[in-house]
């Protein structure tokens, strides 16, 4: 009993909390002023055009789904923005770094536990914004949601379709389609030796990654590589030189003669 009671206590000191007043303050400030702000337009709207105007009824009912629309819109944007000044605040007090780092999860005031907290912190408040813009009528707002929030580099004509994105350290190249289920992670907990990988992952022009692929810590693809179904790029992987298509765990250059 001993024994498992104090391997419960050793996994409860491994488990990553935001504290409470930061999840208060991420919230308050991030996610509802907007809403507030929007509403406030709302009815703004609401008072000074249509009671005062007397606009009447049928008008109303038309324009207003276009308003809801737009405040919407706007909702997005200003969230966006506000959880970009949050990100900003704490990459001046830590700021990201690449690299294998020791995950230590204890002394939040050590190099090692201060770097861990922010990261864990990133983490969270772009998730949101990110899963709203995704499932919203403006989807290629989490195209914006990636470069403001993460500070990733997107190109142009970048396509996620319900897949995992990378939440920092990704760096997309022009036209890079991903298919839904796909996942990048540009990071990898090494539990064994407890260290965390932080690395960016780099997709090149033209990439395509079917459903189900994994792209781990610092995988590059090149030009018009084509990542079949179900395929494992992990850490630290590369390709083979003029090879395109490749498929398997880990992902190896295959021969499509169909599509030569």
């Amino acid at each position: 009993m001993k024994k498992k009671s104090k391997e419960a206590q050793e996994e409860k000191k491994q488990t990553v909390e935001l504290p409470a007043l930061d999840f208060f303050k991420i919230n308050i400030v991030s996610f509802l002023l907007p809403l507030y702000a929007c509403l406030g337009l709302f009815l703004i709207f609401e008072y000074y055009i249509i009671i005062l105007l007397s606009i009447p009824l049928i008008i109303h009912l038309i324009i207003l789904p276009a308003v809801l629309l737009f405040l919407y819109f706007l909702y997005l944007i200003i969230l966006i923005e506000f959880t970009t000044f949050w990100v900003n605040y704490w990459h001046r007090k830590s700021p990201p770094q690449q690299g294998v780092f020791k995950r230590e999860l204890d002394d939040v005031n050590s190099e090692e536990g201060k770097r861990i907290k922010y990261y864990h912190k990133r983490g969270f408040i772009i998730k949101y914004p990110m899963w709203l813009t995704s499932k919203s009528f403006f989807p290629w707002l989490v195209n914006r949601s990636l470069r403001k929030v993460g500070h990733n580099k997107i190109g142009k004509n970048v396509i996620y379709c319900d897949a995992y994105v990378g939440l920092e350290f990704t760096d997309l190249g022009n036209d890079v389609f991903i298919y839904p289920t796909s996942g990048l992670s540009s990071h990898a907990v090494n539990s064994i030796f407890g260290k965390i990988s932080i690395m960016e992952i780099k997709l090149d022009n033209n990439t395509t990654l079917y459903p189900g692929n994994i792209v781990g810590p610092n995988a590059v693809t090149t030009k018009n590589n084509v990542i079949f179904p179900n395929t494992i790029l992990h850490k630290n992987w590369r390709g083979k030189p003029e090879k395109f298509y490749y498929q398997g765990s880990p992902g190896r250059p295959i021969e499509v003669k169909h599509l030569k």
